[in-house]
């Protein structure tokens, strides 16, 4: 048998068995089931207590958008805390619509 290569049983992403038999009974019961967009329903509900909200949404991020992983650091170079000023923080995290306003007061 050759190492690394598939040689037989399902083709990836191909659910099993239990998987498949799960999708079809909610499909006939729920027709168009589908758990995220359930999940962005909750957590875009103002009636929702927020917490629940919250985690509705920390969910529906999985699917979403890629978790970002921690990044190590070597701090031996730098002689000095780099310094950003409120201003560029701003520019950095707002919306540009808001930017003009900053720049002009």
């Amino acid at each position: 048998m050759a190492k690394n290569t598939k040689t037989g049983g399902r083709k990836k992403g191909t659910p099993n068995r239990e998987r498949k038999t799960l999708i079809e009974m909610l499909e006939e019961k729920y027709s168009g089931y589908n758990p995220v967009m359930a999940m962005a329903e909750i957590a875009n509900n103002k009636k929702i207590n927020i917490i629940l909200r919250f985690q509705a949404n920390k969910e529906v991020a999985k699917y979403v958008s890629p978790q970002l992983k921690a990044v190590q650091m070597d701090l031996k170079d730098i002689t000095e805390p780099p310094r950003i000023t409120a201003i560029e923080f701003f520019h950095t995290y707002l919306p540009d619509k808001n930017k003009d306003q900053i720049e002009n007061k």
